[in-house]
């Protein structure tokens, strides 16, 4: 037997737990959502009092493309987020990133953060380690303000999303530019698509959630059924 074989074995396994980035990918996107209701400055139903919900109400606000925001403990959220397409030449990959994500509402806005992130839906992923060739920082920070109309109110979502990657061997025929330009082109569409429908339907919610009494006792009683299963 080879007496080198050891000290080889050794040394690939400590080569595959050092990360080495490449590869970066940076996204920045600002979404913003005009509303109207006369209740933007009501006490009690106003949209200040709206977004200083307990952050349970979160999961009742429908997500698009196939996205599921679920609460596992306090200020904690598991998020799926829609498949990503990325079309390498020769090698297209789909992966759905699956987010632990962190919810703390604040005095003047609501911060979702996340640096916890799994890839599912591909064989290619446990193929190529994917999951361990990468690390992830997610950041959206939820405003809310007023016009100078009474009736009219503002969202406003600005979101960082920050990813380095270390580049697989079966990807490396690509110049790094392009690779970051497909991650970051494909990223960039799912998640302004994901922003801008989740900003308007929580102002659609939230108008509803001033105007309608009913709907009030029932989101609240959402909110417990929420809590109590999460606490269980």
């Amino acid at each position: 037997r080879d007496w080198r074989m050891p000290f080889l074995q050794l040394a690939v396994l400590v080569s595959s737990a050092v990360f080495t980035p490449d590869a970066r990918i940076r996204l920045s996107r600002v979404a913003v959502q005009v509303l109207e209701s006369q209740h933007c400055r009501t006490a009690g139903i106003g949209l200040e009092d709206y977004m200083r919900l307990p952050t349970e109400q979160y999961c009742a606000i429908p997500l698009p493309l196939q996205a599921k925001l679920s609460r596992i403990g306090t200020e904690e959220f598991d998020l799926r987020v829609p498949p990503l397409h990325f079309e390498v030449p020769g090698v297209p990959i789909t992966v759905e990133p699956n987010m632990r994500a962190h919810v703390d509402a604040r005095e003047s806005c609501v911060r979702i953060s996340s640096s916890m992130c799994t890839l599912v839906g591909s064989p290619l992923i446990e193929a190529l380690r994917l999951n361990e060739r990468f690390k992830f920082c997610f950041l959206t920070v939820l405003t809310w303000q007023f016009s100078a109309l009474p009736a009219r109110g503002q969202l406003t979502a600005d979101t960082h999303v920050k990813v380095d990657i270390e580049t697989p061997q079966m990807f490396k025929f690509l110049p790094l530019p392009v690779l970051e330009a497909i991650v970051t082109g494909a990223t960039g569409l799912v998640l302004e698509s994901l922003l801008n429908a989740f900003l308007r339907n929580l102002a659609t919610d939230y108008t509803r959630w001033a105007a309608d009494p009913a709907y009030r006792a029932k989101r609240s009683q959402q909110l417990e059924l929420v809590s109590a299963s999460a606490s269980r």
